[in-house]
């Protein structure tokens, strides 16, 4: 029986890799120990599947295809590894138990929202290694005073010390990308909840959020039209702080950003 040819999903976000070269590479940098679990999020037609069940036999793949489902268990063959046929972003992953170690090719059109639903997930996740568009890459690893630092800078590296690892080309999928690829990876710090109370990250991300609203005005400026706050306040608050009062947000790192969160606290309720 000839098989069914499998035509990647647009709505989906579907390229698939088909180079073993950077499938092993990714698989490689994969970093467990013997009691964690390893997820693969989209495993597609098993390209890096594959080499990751040559690590880790029992690891666990997430894939909402149903389409793409036979294809993919003829190319891993038997093992004792799992499949969960779920939405990613509606998956549990407490049903996993922990730690975690997560690696995936992520569809652009929904790569940050995978990125914020299993980093939320810490510290039970104790490593991502993702592949998604070199741009967001580049914003998740990117220095204050620069223009990729933004929101999602500062949320990935609450949770740890992001770094890329290797470029991936256009070639190595199909169907080709517009743009190149990058594999970042994070090691999950696990005394996240000491410098801020799981109970409080909302409400910091929120002031974050707020504080890239309108990253062209100074910092004050921003936080005082979004949260209410009388401007002069938080100028006074950003130099007791031992800040410029005409800082932008980008001129922040997570640690300064969490130091000035915690000054405005009392502020923010």
């Amino acid at each position: 029986m000839k098989s069914k040819v499998l035509v990647p999903k647009k709505r989906l976000g579907q390229n698939f890799l088909i180079s073993p070269y950077y499938a092993r590479r990714i698989a490689s940098a994969v970093e467990s120990s013997d009691d964690s679990k390893v997820i693969e999020i989209g495993p597609g037609k098993g390209a890096l599947s594959i080499f990751l069940k040559e690590r880790f036999p029992r690891f666990h793949m997430i894939e909402m295809d149903n389409d793409i489902i036979p294809s993919l268990k003829e190319k891993i063959g038997d093992g004792k590894w799992t499949l969960h046929v779920s939405d990613v972003l509606e998956f549990d992953f407490r049903a996993l138990g922990s730690p975690l170690h997560i690696v995936g090719n992520l569809p652009y059109n929904i790569a940050a929202l995978i990125i914020k639903k299993t980093l939320l997930h810490s510290p039970k996740v104790g490593s991502v290694t993702y592949m998604v568009q070199r741009e967001v890459a580049e914003r998740i690893v990117a220095a204050p005073h620069t223009k990729q630092n933004g929101f999602l800078t500062i949320f990935c590296q609450f949770f740890g010390s992001p770094k890329i690892l290797f470029n991936i080309p256009l070639g190595a999928f199909v169907p080709k990308p517009k743009v190149e690829s990058s594999v970042f990876q994070m090691n999950i710090d696990d005394q996240i909840e000491d410098r801020l109370r799981r109970k409080d990250w909302e409400s910091f991300f929120a002031f974050v959020s707020n504080g890239f609203s309108m990253r062209r005005k100074m910092l004050a400026k921003s936080l005082s039209l979004k949260t209410g706050i009388d401007k002069q306040a938080i100028a006074d608050n950003l130099i007791q702080a031992g800040f410029n009062k005409k800082i932008r947000a980008e001129d922040l790192n997570v640690h300064e950003w969490l130091r000035l969160y915690l000054q405005l606290g009392a502020m923010l309720k």
